[in-house]
């Protein structure tokens, strides 16, 4: 006899899969963003003064005539 493989199942659980190892990566990225080191600052808050940084710049930039 022939079975027959149903493709739109395997589809769903190669979908599910997908979403757990993004879960998993994002939750390790966010993890990462989030630690204190020590003395220094923390990645979160060097990112985010690199970003006002960078807006400062920029708006600057805009402001030449």
């Amino acid at each position: 006899m022939h079975q027959r493989f149903d493709f739109r199942a395997s589809l769903g659980r190669q979908c599910g899969q997908a979403y757990a190892e993004y879960l998993v990566v994002t939750a390790a990225l966010i993890g990462i963003l989030l630690m204190a080191t020590g003395d220094t600052a923390s990645p979160f808050a060097a990112l985010v003064a690199a970003f006002k940084s960078f807006f400062s710049a920029y708006s600057f930039t805009l402001s030449l005539p």
